[in-house]
């Protein structure tokens, strides 16, 4: 039987990029995102890779974090075993203070909120199992306070937080918990030219960092990994 994903954010970007890394390893997969047809061209790419492996689609806007709940739920009763956890999914915006109470909402509800619900249901399972592993996706925003993107900043450092509380609380049960905190990574998300695609931190770059974990034995434990953009260090010199 083999081992089980769950990657939000699965269809593009960082996520689809190690939902690849996991197709060529031989995980079945359940991807999470907001919208069906990207979910389903993503099937179609990583089954290309590996057409022996099951690939579950899941299409739900984490901006509705009740809707994740359902899903949460629906997919903890289905599956029984669920080996790896990747929390991609995010939005970015550099609203600021002039950010709508419905902008604010959207990021905290798919950032951070969808995120801990389907997170809590999952490494309630993996708990029971004493097995399994964690990895969210968060950002260096969240620890660098930075004035044009605070909203988005804010919801990443709630990311941080959340992860070194959960993985203080499943370190008992031998379920472990990482998360990983780039700057300025090249995807759709950071394409507005002021930094060159090919000196951002590569998709590449994060699965490579996913596999290196994922290797570490049992007694080792990496609960938080910087990644910095190499632009942005030089430009804080």
């Amino acid at each position: 039987m083999s081992k089980l994903a769950i990657i939000t954010g699965g269809s593009r970007g960082i996520g689809y990029s190690i939902a690849e890394k996991f197709a060529q390893m031989g995980f079945s997969l359940i991807l999470m995102a907001k919208t069906a047809s990207n979910l389903a061209s993503a099937k179609q790419g990583l089954l290309k890779i590996n057409a022996n492996i099951s690939i579950e689609t899941i299409a739900v806007d984490f901006s509705d974090s009740a809707a994740v709940e359902s899903v949460a739920q629906t997919i903890t009763k289905k599956h029984s075993n669920i080996d790896i956890l990747v929390n991609s999914a995010g939005v970015l915006s550099i609203e600021f203070e002039h950010a709508s109470a419905a902008t604010l909402s959207t990021l905290f509800s798919v950032n951070c909120i969808s995120t801990m619900v389907l997170t809590n249901a999952i490494s309630e399972q993996m708990k029971q199992a004493r097995s399994g592993y964690i990895i969210n996706i968060a950002s260096l925003a969240g620890k660098s306070h930075l004035p044009k993107i605070g909203a988005y900043a804010a919801t990443k450092a709630a990311l941080i937080s959340y992860s070194e509380s959960l993985y203080k609380h499943l370190l008992p049960h031998n379920v472990k918990v990482s998360c990983l905190c780039p700057s300025v990574v090249n995807t759709e998300m950071t394409d507005d030219g002021r930094i060159a695609n090919q000196d951002k931190i590569q998709t590449d770059d994060l699965v490579n960092a996913v596999a290196y974990i994922l290797s570490l034995g049992k007694g080792a434990q990496l609960p938080q990994l910087d990644i910095d953009c190499t632009p942005i260090a030089l430009a804080k010199l």
